[in-house]
């Protein structure tokens, strides 16, 4: 039997993650890069991030990949740059670049039709129906991220200091806020506006102790933030036009069931909901299976979770 190969890269903000792999869901190879998404770094230096990362996978290797699949977050904003750009700069005969929804949905319930929420830093939900591809939500921290770490950690940081002033009532969160900053968020105040997005996202997890311990600040911003994403789900349904299989993602929905509870409750209740248990980069592989006709059985995922563990430990 003649092996065929194909390469798949995930990328986000913080990491980009390439693989060669067979058909057989064997890993060959795979190379690992700073992140940088068009939006954050311009198109033009993420896709040329992206040509290096997987003209690695080919120089190590000696294989061109038959067929490449990426997702790339915030590229569907940038036209056919990516692709483009790719398509002339690799050999491969087969190059198709998507968002990073599509691979969510994949990881889970293979190439078919379905939605992901996504909660980590940000959040977003991705539906996939026929050959239409849509987000709602995810319009980034500036305008829309809704129900996030991000959010969650902004609120909590947001009540300590009210309260500090005197704007609002004492809250557990200044105590838990200032173990995990090893001072007042006062006087940590430089150091979070440093940090950014994801050291905000950090002090999502003061809301989840603090809500268990019984604090009311923290359970209303408990209870806002589940229920804006809940709406979210709402809104998708309405727009797919009935029920759905939704699949969760991200570190806070997985860390937090109670959370993916909340959300859950206050959703349409015929939508069926599972929690995935792989990462973005095997629906990656799973969509380039699918550009060469082939569907991705049991003992395909099961090599390929195992061949991606063991690689990434060498």
């Amino acid at each position: 039997m003649v092996m065929r190969y194909m390469a798949a890269f995930d990328v986000g903000g913080t990491k980009t993650d390439a693989i060669l792999f067979d058909t057989t869901g064997q890993i060959i190879a795979r190379k690992s890069a700073a992140g940088g998404v068009p939006l954050d770094i311009g198109v033009e230096t993420a896709r040329e991030n992206y040509r290096k990362v997987l003209a690695e996978l080919t120089e190590e290797t000696g294989i061109v990949p038959e067929t490449v699949y990426g997702s790339v977050a915030t590229v569907e904003y940038f036209g056919t740059a990516v692709h483009d750009y790719l398509s002339e700069k690799l050999g491969s005969p087969h190059i198709r670049i998507e968002g990073d929804g599509p691979c969510m949905i994949s990881g889970m319930l293979g190439h078919r039709d379905g939605c992901s929420l996504v909660c980590g830093t940000g959040s977003s939900l991705y539906t996939r129906k026929g050959d239409k591809y849509w987000h709602t939500g995810g319009w980034g921290y500036l305008f829309d991220s809704c129900g996030s770490g991000y959010v969650l950690g902004r609120l909590a940081i947001q009540a300590v200091l009210r309260a500090h002033d005197g704007r609002a009532e004492p809250t557990l969160l200044s105590e838990l806020i200032e173990k995990q900053c090893g001072e007042p968020a006062w006087d940590h105040y430089v150091k979070l506006h440093r940090g950014g997005r994801p050291y905000i996202a950090s002090f999502a997890g003061t809301v989840f102790e603090a809500r268990k311990a019984g604090d009311p600040v923290a359970r209303r911003i408990f209870n806002l933030c589940a229920g804006e994403l809940a709406d979210t789900v709402w809104s998708a349904y309405r727009t797919y036009g009935g029920p759905f299989t939704l699949v969760y993602n991200g570190g806070i929905l997985f860390n937090h069931r109670e959370y993916a509870e909340a959300i859950r409750s206050l959703s349409p209740s015929d939508i069926v909901s599972v929690f995935s248990d792989t990462k973005p980069i095997y629906g990656c592989a799973v969509e380039a299976m699918y550009d060469l006709g082939l569907i991705c059985d049991d003992d395909f995922k099961a090599r390929f979770l195992s061949s991606y563990r063991e690689i990434s430990e060498m």
